[in-house]
């Protein structure tokens, strides 16, 4: 092989990338190398310089859109080169160069980002999102005599980066109240227990509580010392439009964290515990199974609506107590999509409490039941009404179980007990009995007193009659027996 790569030498360089809008998409820049090219943009132009080829690490493959691809270079970086042929025109870039600009790029100027409304070609005037490079950067803050090395990674300066700037801005703290000055956001209240005060003395109402948002990277901003993404041992990656990820092995501060530049970010601090903060919406599809195990408390607090559709069985287990605060009304409906619906079978509803049941209601209670109400107390029932009390049977029948031991009500037509003022059947033993098959009318206007302490009976088979206008008096200490077939006293 007479012709070899390095054969007449090998031509090591040092540049400036001034484009990186391969047309091939390989991830090649255009670079102004010191010493081969003028920084006079009307002499050697930032489209005449020749494509170089980025050196990838092992890591990347460099084939099949497989490993980190393109090359992150940027306009405005110093790399370190070397060409592969004799001519010069083949460059390959072997890396890039940080340090400390003095002076922000200058467009009209080669060896430097070309981008900017100064700049003398067309294909780069105007003033671009990102860049020139280097020079005022929205979304770090960076600055003209500042290490290139990211903030992040210099401890302390680290609060200086905007990123870390808005997150402390947005922290949620425990103090409900909101701090105008600091711009603080108030804390996100726990949930409470309901006050059951008139069913029960055992559940008192919680006293409201607040939990915040862990402090970013853990530590507070004016901690001494400052533990956290100490140089050199954070690691870290940001994009242009400010995209970041940390790799810190700071000393008792090692951290993971990754955040997109809309603000969203998840942390993984020293001790363990991971934030999760979306500036958006969260979406999470599972396609398979999920299962979650907390072995310590989980608090919620929603300030939107939560909706639920679960197209199986829903199985709740609470093995301690479980309560039930609702601040405004609790609408349920059961068998909603049955196959009869809306009168049909529909789905049931089944309890049971092994304990007692109490329920305290301020205002009315209405209902309706479609079938049949069976209650079975063994044992006392009291009902305690304040107004008035009114039952109606529709049917024909009004009627208590007729096997119970205790009371047996049947109405095959009309059922009325009006009482106005007092009424009052009792028995204590013995029998109590009314009955008529006809008729049976008994009326008092004022007085009527039937006292017998022994016997007292009247059988009559056809006709009794007795009418008194003012007076009608028996007395008897002995015996008086009327008997006969036919005896008229005082007859018309």
């Amino acid at each position: 092989m007479q012709d070899f790569m390095g054969k007449d030498g090998f031509s090591w360089f040092v540049g400036v990338v001034e484009d990186r809008n391969d047309p091939a998409q390989l991830g090649r820049v255009r670079v102004r190398v010191l010493g081969r090219h003028s920084d006079d943009l009307t002499q050697v132009k930032t489209t005449d310089l020749p494509w170089a080829h980025v050196m990838h690490p092992v890591t990347d493959p460099s084939m099949q859109g497989l490993g980190h691809t393109p090359s992150f270079l940027t306009q405005g970086s110093w790399v370190v080169g070397f060409f592969r042929d004799i001519e010069a025109q083949q460059p390959v870039i072997m890396g890039t160069l940080p340090g400390i600009p003095d002076s922000e790029a200058n467009p009209a100027s080669g060896f430097n980002d070309p981008r900017g409304a100064g700049a003398v070609e067309n294909a780069y005037k105007g003033n671009p999102k990102y860049g020139p490079y280097p020079g005022e950067i929205r979304h770090s803050g960076h600055d003209i005599g500042e290490p290139d090395t990211n903030r992040l990674a210099r401890g302390r300066a680290s609060e200086d980066h905007q990123s870390l700037i808005d997150r402390r801005l947005r922290r949620y703290y425990g103090d409900p109240s909101f701090d105008e000055e600091e711009g603080a956001i108030g804390g996100i209240p726990f949930a409470t227990r309901p006050n059951l005060a008139s069913v029960s003395d055992q559940a008192a109402e919680d006293e409201r509580d607040y939990w915040e948002e862990p402090e970013p990277k853990g530590i507070d901003p004016d901690a001494d010392p400052y533990i956290s993404g100490v140089y050199p041992y954070n690691h870290v990656f940001e994009s242009e439009s400010g995209h970041i990820t940390e790799v810190d092995d700071s000393p008792g501060a090692e951290r993971l964290f990754r955040q997109h530049t809309s603000g969203t970010f998840e942390e993984i601090h020293a001790n363990g515990d991971m934030v999760t903060k979306i500036m958006g919406n969260n979406f999470e599809i599972v396609v398979n199974s999920e299962n979650i195990v907390i072995k310590g408390d989980q608090n919620i607090t929603v300030e939107g609506d939560v909706s639920h559709l679960i197209k199986g069985d829903y199985i709740l287990e609470v093995e301690g107590d479980f309560y039930q605060k609702i601040h405004k009304n609790q609408r349920t409906k059961i068998g909603a999509a049955g196959p009869a619906h809306p009168r049909g079978p529909g789905g049931n509803r089944e309890e049971e409490i092994i304990g007692s049941h109490g329920f305290n209601i301020n205002k009315d209670v209405n209902g309706r039941i479609g079938g049949d109400v069976v209650i079975n107390s063994e044992g006392s029932k009291w009902d305690i009404i304040g107004g008035q009390y009114t039952m109606a049977v529709a049917g024909n029948q009004m009627a208590s179980n007729p096997t119970a031991a205790g009371i047996y009500i049947s109405s095959s037509s009309d059922y009325m007990l009006s009482v106005a003022d007092n009424l009052s059947i009792s028995t204590i033993s013995g029998i109590v009995s009314v009955k008529s098959g006809s008729t049976l009318n008994m009326k008092s206007a004022t007085a009527m007193t039937i006292n017998p302490e022994t016997t007292l009976s009247q059988i009559v088979g056809t006709a009794w009659t007795s009418t008194t206008g003012t007076t009608w008096a028996h007395t008897s200490t002995g015996i008086a027996t009327i008997v006969g077939s036919e005896i008229q006293m005082n007859p018309d």
